[in-house]
């Protein structure tokens, strides 16, 4: 399938006289209301679930597009300029029939002559279950999963774009596809990463932040492997808000969505999600139970969109943090990941345990 994206008209420059000095870089701004409209587009009946190879996941990946176009980003795909396409197995019948599904990308260009050649990836997949069969509401909206994260990674993205200070090194946005069918998108990316000679350091990924309530602190899987966790700690204290251990150790979430296709790679990386503090604990239990995977993980839920402008808000302070610090972030010595995916690579000192 082709798509073509619109471009972004070129910024009028603003003249200043030679007496003035140029002013500082406005402070991002991160809106609730830019949220909401991304959500309930995203999660709109019309998109049919977004199932990865559907006639409504391509509009969406057109919608993104379109949205990266207008920011001023740079395309990042292959074949089809902000596309990266991929091929989707899926059964069909007794056998399987491949198909072509896409994730999307759009790149800010690093400012720093020597580390623009380093990328930072800030991923949401944006893909789900599509249709159901069964009798009732058919439609798999995703409005959590994971229209929440993309809208995130959409918010990040134009923060950047608006800030008048470009970061360090380069940053990959991306919409992922073929998450729900096994990581199938961000697999193919991790190992065609569409960076020429450049190299991926981090990956951010943002898979269903449960935006129902005031979070006051965040969860970052598989913090503790790398010095991406000291990383998320300072950017999150900018805003008040604290790093939480895993709380949910059992469930072995850190190799359950789309940054490990990056740890596999030998790349360090993090899934963040909102934290269980100030009701977090019952919101995310009650989502999972009631929500997940389910047609009413729709809208008519009770979103907090103000929280949704917050995790936009960290996200961006995050991949801002990683983006112009002198150093990529590294794997611990000794941490199983680390010595398994990325061997050779350098190495931080192991924290002492508090």
């Amino acid at each position: 399938m082709h798509f073509r994206a619109l471009l972004a008209a070129l910024p009028v420059a603003l003249l200043l006289t030679a007496a003035q000095d140029a002013p500082a870089p406005a402070e991002p701004q991160f809106s609730a209301e830019r949220i909401r409209a991304d959500v309930t587009y995203l999660a709109d009946d019309t998109l049919e679930g977004r199932f990865s190879a559907s006639k409504g996941y391509f509009t969406a990946a057109a919608w993104v597009a379109n949205r990266f176009a207008k920011l001023g980003l740079t395309p990042g795909g292959d074949v089809e300029k902000w596309f990266q396409l991929f091929p989707l197995r899926l059964p069909s019948g007794k056998a399987e029939q491949t198909y072509r599904s896409a994730n999307v990308i759009g790149i800010i260009p690093g400012s720093d002559p020597v580390l623009k050649d380093e990328y930072v990836v800030l991923s949401a997949h944006l893909d789900h279950l599509g249709m159901s069969k069964e009798p009732g509401d058919k439609i798999y909206n995703g409005a959590m999963d994971n229209a929440s994260g993309v809208a995130t990674m959409l918010e990040a993205a134009r923060a950047f774009a608006t800030s008048g200070k470009p970061p360090r090194r380069s940053i990959l946005f991306v919409a992922l596809g073929g998450e729900e069918e096994g990581l199938i998108g961000s697999d193919y990316l991790a190992r065609h990463p569409v960076v020429g000679s450049g190299k991926v350091v981090a990956d951010v990924n943002l898979d269903m932040p449960i935006l129902l309530y005031d979070f006051q602190d965040v969860v970052a899987f598989g913090a503790e492997h790398s010095t991406l966790g000291p990383i998320v700690a300072d950017a999150a204290a900018k805003m008040g808000v604290t790093l939480s251990p895993d709380p949910m150790p059992s469930e072995n979430l850190f190799v359950r969505s789309d940054h490990y296709s990056f740890v596999k790679v030998g790349v360090p990386s993090i899934f963040l999600v909102t934290g269980f503090r100030n009701g977090g604990e019952k919101a995310f239990r009650s989502f999972l139970r009631s929500h997940y995977h389910q047609a009413n993980d729709d809208v008519t839920q009770p979103f907090d969109w103000q929280a949704g402008a917050k995790f936009a808000k960290i996200n961006y302070l995050i991949a801002r943090e990683i983006a112009d610090r002198d150093e990529a972030p590294r794997w611990y010595e000794g941490n199983s990941y680390g010595d398994r995916y990325a061997k050779g690579a350098p190495r931080a000192p192991r924290p002492a345990k508090p």
